[in-house]
């Protein structure tokens, strides 16, 4: 019969190969990368501008508005999602005032389309409704929007812009420490853009000049957009916005305010991002787990191998 001392060595040699195995499957069976979570709690990015223009448009025509406008980006997880991918339902507006009332509403647009979780990357076409009463569109979503890749790089990306309906290069320019993770910060310049060229819909008008002549008039759009963006898991966490959006004529020179707003996210949203942005799974935990136990299942191996060999046996005289 065999001595204790071999019987116990060979239990720990059986449990060290099961705990490198396991080692070797966690990555296939434990998911550390930070992809964006399915029950994120804070989804709404919130801009105000005191000073904000706009035109309103009523049945007797359209006048010029110019005070307080709230701007906001909601995003909302949606079925069907798994462990790859999401549907997100992204709510954009912009709001007069603070009455909430459908009447102040500026502007609303609805993107919905399915994401890639961990890098942010659209998988399909969105279907974009954004005028009561009238069919949606599909939208070709390329780039990033309100998601870059985890583990986000120092470098240019493409950002999608819902006004152009296409991405514009987006370049980082610093990192910060913010709340005790690191945050980059992305600048994006988007020159102005007749937007008749780019879809049709609501982007031309008919200006009549002093003269009673009438001439052709088209949407322009420009903006500058800065992005902060949390390095590890590529939530947008904050951002700071300047939309021009103006009718010109054929050249381009500017002859009425159509949307014109500054704004940016408070400190106590961003840090609230932050906060959600720490729940994402972490790869270095997941990397802790996995040498933890190929190490320990290799020393549990070696001493097993010693130990089945005698080496704890007992001398007898």
């Amino acid at each position: 019969m065999l001595p204790k001392s071999r019987i116990f060595s060979v239990l720990l040699l059986g449990l060290g190969v099961a705990l490198i195995a396991a080692g070797l499957a966690a990555s296939r069976f434990l998911d550390f990368e930070p992809r964006l979570p399915l029950d994120l709690e804070k989804t709404t990015w919130t801009l105000t501008d005191d000073s904000a223009k706009s035109q309103v448009v009523t049945g007797e025509g359209t006048s010029a508005y110019e005070g307080p406008m709230t701007y906001q980006l909601n995003m909302e997880m949606q079925d069907p999602s798994d462990g790859e991918q999401v549907t997100v339902r992204i709510g954009e507006s912009a709001m007069r005032g603070d009455s909430g009332e459908l009447a102040d509403l500026s502007m609303a647009r609805v993107w919905s389309y399915p994401m890639d979780r961990l890098s942010g990357q659209a998988l399909d076409d969105a279907t974009l409704t954004h005028t009561l009463g009238s069919p949606t569109a599909k939208v070709t979503v390329d780039g990033n929007w309100m998601k870059f890749p985890a583990s986000t790089e120092q470098t240019t990306y493409p950002v999608f812009d819902p006004y152009l309906r296409k991405a514009v290069d987006t370049v980082f320019e610093e990192e910060m420490d913010i709340d005790g993770r690191t945050v980059y910060r992305f600048h994006q310049e988007v020159e102005p853009t007749n937007l008749a060229t780019l879809y049709p819909g609501q982007t031309t008008t008919i200006f009549r000049n002093e003269d009673d002549s009438t001439e052709q008039g088209y949407l322009f759009h420009k903006a500058t957009r800065d992005f902060y963006v949390d390095q590890a898991t590529g939530l947008v966490v904050g951002m700071d916005v300047a939309i021009d959006d103006y009718w010109g004529d054929r050249t381009g020179a500017g002859r009425e305010t159509q949307f014109m707003f500054e704004g940016k996210t408070s400190e106590e949203d961003r840090s609230a991002f932050l906060a959600e942005a720490a729940k994402f799974p972490k790869p270095a935990v997941g990397n802790a787990v996995r040498w933890g136990t190929l190490g320990l299942g290799a020393l549990l191996v070696l001493i097993g191998l010693i130990g089945s060999l005698g080496a704890f046996s007992r001398r007898r005289g």
